[in-house]
């Protein structure tokens, strides 16, 4: 377990993390109990929007850092490999989410051309799981690099799409779209500047003799974590964490709400 007394900053982290967690997972059970969602293409997204919300759910309680092995508490529960499968479950089902939205807005907004667009959301989502996996397997930056650029296409796939369903519809949904177009092209820039540029660096400063084959990387992020409670550890990890388990559940959540 961490040394006690955690640092003050790390312990206002983990407590902001643990209260957003159970926020979502309250407003989560508040809309499947609601009867104006009810309809087949909210069921699917509910489903699907409840695997990632319990997925984040639980890795905002047993922190990781999937590469580096580092994990907060010494526990099964923080283990790598059982972090990472869990996370390509989830982020499977936000781009099935992402797919089932853009192809809804296609139907809403008369936009069949959305459509089409809707098609590839899922396998860029895969193809960025195996450059997640080929990352945490091999100890290599780079593949994390990719994989979150591909994400920020998504995003700013998803910023387009809202952008122009909005221009054609009215009323709460207008406003709706337009903040998801600000949202979402908001997230690729971050995406790219913050997410792609940290990986990057710690590309560069790698050293090649360091890495695995995948056969042996796989023992190894079934065997080893390094549960540290230093906050020069956590620090540059905190910011994309905290946006990934608030504002990117609250996005599959509002996926839910298009009708």
């Amino acid at each position: 377990m961490p040394a006690w007394p955690l640092d003050r900053r790390l312990t206002a982290w983990i407590v902001t993390l643990a209260g957003i967690a159970a926020a979502n997972l309250g407003l989560w059970i508040s809309m499947a109990r609601s009867p104006s969602l009810h309809t087949p293409y909210a069921e699917t997204q509910l489903l699907l929007s409840g695997i990632y919300v319990a997925v984040c759910c639980f890795r905002s309680l047993f922190p990781r850092v999937d590469l580096e092995r580092v994990c907060l508490w010494d526990t099964w529960l923080s283990g790598i490999m059982l972090g990472r499968s869990a996370a390509t479950l989830a982020e499977l089902c936000f781009a099935l989410q992402c797919s089932l939205f853009v192809g809804r807005l296609a139907d809403v907004a008369g936009m069949p051309a959305l459509a089409v667009a809707a098609y590839a959301f899922l396998p860029m989502a895969v193809l960025a799981q195996i450059l997640c996996w080929y990352a945490v397997l091999s100890l290599n930056h780079f593949g994390h690099a990719i994989e979150e650029s591909l994400w920020a296409v998504m995003f700013l796939m998803l910023s387009a799409a809202s952008g122009a369903a909005a221009t054609a519809v009215d009323g709460p949904l207008r406003t709706m779209l337009f903040a998801g177009c600000l949202v979402y092209g908001v997230g690729a820039i971050l995406t790219m500047t913050v997410d792609v540029g940290m990986y990057v660096r710690r590309w560069r400063a790698g050293h090649a003799g360091s890495r695995l084959t995948l056969a042996s990387g796989l023992r190894d992020s079934r065997l080893r974590r390094q549960p540290t409670s230093s906050w020069q550890v956590w620090r540059e990890e905190a910011p994309w964490m905290t946006l990934y388990f608030s504002v990117g559940v609250w996005t599959s959540l509002a996926f839910v709400l298009l009708k």
